[in-house]
C-alpha cells in the first residue's frame, strides 16, 4: 500500500507540514480501504505512517517526491501531517508516472483535486520497473517501511548464537504473515545502524508488537542486548498482558525474571517449521474476539 497526496498549494511540499481538510481524506480510495482507515485510531495512524508516500501537485507540471509521513494529528475538521522525503530517491517529473498510472491506481481526474488517497499497490515495485528507484527498494528482503512507525504482528527476541534456527523460523512466519508483519533484526540492518538503538528496540518490543516471541537459553541470559529487550518483555508481563508473550526454549537455563511455572515450547522437540506454525497459531488466536465469560 502507499499514500497518494495531491495539493494545489504551490510550494506546499517545500515545507515540513501540511493540512488536509478532513473531507478530502480517503477520496479516490477503494471502499474496503476506506472502511479500514476512516477512523484514525492509534493503530491506523501507525499503519499510514509505515506506508511509502507519493507527494504530488495538481496538474502534471510539478515534480514528484517520495517519502514517509512521520506524524498525523486530527485538528477538528482537518488533518495535519508532518513528513520526510527519502533522500535516496531524487525528485522526478510527473510525466514519468504517465505509463504507470493504471498500475498505481491513479485516475486522470485525480490530478485536478487536492486529496489524500490510500492505494493498494506496491509503490516501490512499480517505481523500480520504471527505473525511478533502484533494485534495493524491492525484493523479499526489503523492509516495507520505517521500523519505528511499523506495527508488527510478531517480534523475535533471541541471542545471536541461535540465529540459524531463528532465521529459519522467521522465514516461515513471514511466508504466512507477510514481510511487514515480523520484526527480525536482519531485515532492518540499515535502519538499526543508529545511535540510541536501545530506546528504539524497547519501543518495538513494548509498544509496536502484538506478540513477542522470546527464545530463552543460556546465551540469552548473558547477552547484553537480550537483557535490554528482556526489560521491555518483563514490563509486558508486569502489565499482565500474557497474550502478548510466547516463550520458546533451547535449553533449561535459568533466565532472571522467568519462572518455573511459565509455559514454553521446547525447541529440542520441534523443527523451525513447526515452531513457525505455532507462532502463527498464537497470532491467529490472539486476533480472535475475546470472550468476557
Amino acid at each position: 500500500m502507499y499514500n497518494f497526496l495531491v495539493t494545489a498549494a504551490k510550494g506546499a511540499w517545500d515545507l515540513d507540514a501540511y493540512e488536509y481538510d478532513r473531507s478530502r481524506f480517503l477520496e479516490y480510495t477503494a471502499e474496503s480501504i476506506k472502511a479500514r482507515f476512516a477512523k484514525l485510531t492509534t493503530e491506523v495512524v501507525e499503519q499510514l505512517k509505515s506506508f511509502p508516500t507519493l507527494f504530488t501537485y495538481e496538474g502534471t507540471d510539478e515534480s514528484v517526491r517520495v517519502g514517509y509521513i512521520r506524524r498525523i494529528r486530527e485538528r477538528g475538521r482537518s488533518i495535519l501531517i508532518e513528513y520526510d522525503f527519502d533522500k535516496t530517491v531524487a525528485p522526478f517529473d510527473f510525466t514519468r508516472l504517465g505509463p504507470l498510472k493504471i498500475r498505481l491506481d491513479i485516475a486522470d481526474w485525480e490530478m485536478s483535486r487536492t486529496h489524500w488517497a490510500v492505494k493498494d499497490e506496491d509503490l516501490f515495485e512499480i517505481l523500480a520497473s520504471a527505473n525511478l528507484v533502484d533494485d534495493s527498494f524491492v525484493g523479499a528482503d526489503h523492509p516495507p517501511g520505517r521500523v519505528e512507525a511499523m506495527r508488527f504482528k510478531v517480534a523475535l527476541s533471541f541471542p545471536g548464537e541461535r540465529r540459524d534456527y531463528v532465521a529459519a523460523v522467521a522465514a516461515e512466519v513471514k511466508k504466512r504473515l507477510g514481510q511487514g508483519a515480523v520484526f527480525y533484526d536482519k531485515d532492518f540492518t540499515a535502519q538499526l545502524a543508529r545511535p540510541n538503538l536501545d530506546t528504539l528496540l524497547q519501543r518495538i518490543y513494548l509498544n509496536n508488537s502484538d506478540l513477542v516471541v522470546v527464545f530463552l537459553c543460556s546465551d540469552y541470559e548473558r547477552k547484553q542486548w537480550c537483557g535490554l529487550e528482556w526489560r521491555a518483555i518483563r514490563t509486558i508481563i508486569k502489565n499482565k498482558n500474557d497474550r502478548a508473550i510466547m516463550f520458546m526454549r533451547f535449553d533449561g537455563a535459568d533466565v532472571s525474571g522467568s519462572m518455573s511455572i511459565d509455559g514454553y515450547v521446547d525447541l529440542g522437540e520441534h523443527t523451525p517449521l513447526q515452531a513457525a506454525r505455532m507462532i502463527v497459531e498464537r497470532v491467529r488466536l490472539n486476533e480472535m474476539p475475546r470472550s468476557d465469560t
